[in-house]
């Protein structure tokens, strides 16, 4: 079962662990800009477990890949304990990744390599971090005993069940001992009982390794193990559900009614009307209101443009720190 939201949470107070301060990520597509992350404003606490949940395509990934080194963000402001992430380059960056950051795909491919032992994937990134055999070896065979693997180290990923391909990639994942572990879908390709036990295992590593965790997923139960849950869709961080397992679950009653849970109802109450938009994930509930949304006009006013030659045009700079700045050409 898991645990009761904020049960493991820690008591820490003063600066974040992770900090991000209004991270846009856009990508441009031959020519036209799609905005995958829209002002993020995110913290985190050391020792804390955070889930994010949303559909495909809502940002969860690139906030990731974002928060492990992977790739820099087109405005904002990204730390993780003392470490501005936009400060670091080459080997900085390459040893936050090796040394600092744990990552757990939910693809195999990504997490091992199919000709090396379950023993030797785990062994890999101390010999990348250049430590000597007789501590890579007691070390991968402390992992995996610590996830249950003990007795499969010298099998090969094809000759492991899902679960136990994932509990091996979680060795992985700690093997330099690092601080925050991101975890992308871990349990997306396991069946249900499967997907549990790597949870429960994560919770467990957590208290052992004083790990940091953030997970993204589209699975409420599996969130249901994190201190916080919050939503993330079309880019932007949505409401804290943190609270809302404590409430009776929605139920359809014989009218086709439903009683919200109270953090739903807050978004909705001030609403002038709801669109219901059904979804291949699920049933979407959407405030309307009679104003004009200029998200997107207020996106523009920090995201980077193409533009062709001609007079009065404005050529964009970007600093690291995400600031920016407008120059009228003459």
């Amino acid at each position: 079962m898991p645990p009761q939201n904020g049960s493991n949470s820690p008591n820490g107070s003063g600066r974040p662990y992770i900090d991000c301060k209004n991270v846009v990520k856009a990508y441009t597509v031959g020519d036209h800009e799609i905005v995958a992350l829209r002002g993020i404003d995110f913290t985190m606490r050391r020792g804390e477990m955070v889930a994010i949940v949303g559909p495909s395509g809502a940002g969860k990934s690139s906030l990731l890949n974002l928060l492990g080194g992977l790739d820099t963000p087109t405005a904002g402001q990204l730390s993780v304990g003392d470490l501005n992430l936009l400060d670091l380059q080459g080997r900085a960056l390459a040893d936050y990744r090796l040394r600092q950051v744990g990552f757990l795909w939910q693809q195999v491919g990504r997490n091992l390599l199919a000709h090396r032992s379950a023993l030797r994937n785990v062994t890999l990134p101390m010999t990348l971090a250049g430590l000597g055999m007789r501590e890579r070896v007691s070390r991968a065979k402390e992992l995996l005993e610590a996830v249950g693997m003990k007795d499969h180290a010298h099998k090969h990923p094809p000759q492991l069940s899902g679960g136990q391909q994932q509990r091996t990639a979680i060795a992985v994942a700690l093997a330099n001992h690092p601080g925050l572990l991101l975890a992308d879908e871990p349990t997306g390709a396991l069946d249900s009982a499967s997907a549990r036990q790597v949870m429960e295992l994560l919770a467990s590593l957590r208290e052992r390794y004083a790990l940091t965790i953030l997970m993204a997923t589209h699975d409420m139960e599996m969130a249901a193990y994190a201190d916080r849950t919050l939503t993330l869709r079309d880019g932007a961080l949505g409401q804290d559900l943190t609270h809302a397992a404590a409430e009776t679950p929605p139920a359809l009653d014989e009218e086709g009614r439903i009683r919200l849970p109270a953090a739903v109802r807050s978004h909705l109450d001030e609403a002038a009307r709801i669109t219901v938009e059904i979804r291949p994930e699920g049933v979407l509930l959407r405030p309307e209101q009679d104003i004009e949304d200029d998200t997107d006009v207020l996106l523009q006013d920090i995201l980077p443009r193409k533009h062709t030659n001609g007079a009065g045009r404005r050529k964009w700079r970007f600093w690291r720190d995400g600031r920016a700045n407008a120059e009228m050409r003459r």
